[in-house]
């Protein structure tokens, strides 16, 4: 079976080492990329079966992120990563699912997990 890839974008160098090591038990084929415009870049070349964001990044936002990508691949799955982000309008504007911080890595395991059996 081919593995799901996953392409994860935030700005925040510790969640870019913390999500891969905590998705690392499941297989999957993960990049990491630092914001909005480096993830379109990486997504117009190579497909995806999730992204995960964060909502704040510099550049291009994880709203305004989703909002490209829906257009342009409207079946791809997004889960966004926030704590201060208008949760209703994430999910609006196409987001997948929403997870707030704080969070626990189980929590995360299971909401990708949940998102890629789909």
């Amino acid at each position: 079976m081919e593995k799901k890839r996953i392409l994860i974008a935030d700005d925040e160098e510790v969640v870019r080492i913390l999500l891969p090591k905590a998705l690392k038990p499941y297989d999957y084929e993960i990049d990491v990329v630092e914001n909005g415009v480096e993830a379109i870049s990486h997504i117009d070349k190579k497909s995806y079966d999730l992204i995960i964001t964060d909502y704040r990044m510099p550049e291009m936002d994880g709203l305004e992120l989703t909002r490209r990508i829906k257009a342009k691949y409207p079946y791809t799955p997004i889960l966004i990563i926030t704590a201060y982000g208008p949760v209703h309008e994430l999910l609006k504007s196409g987001a997948t699912a929403c997870l707030t911080k704080p969070f626990n890595i189980s929590e995360l395991q299971n909401m990708v997990k949940t998102i890629l059996s789909q």
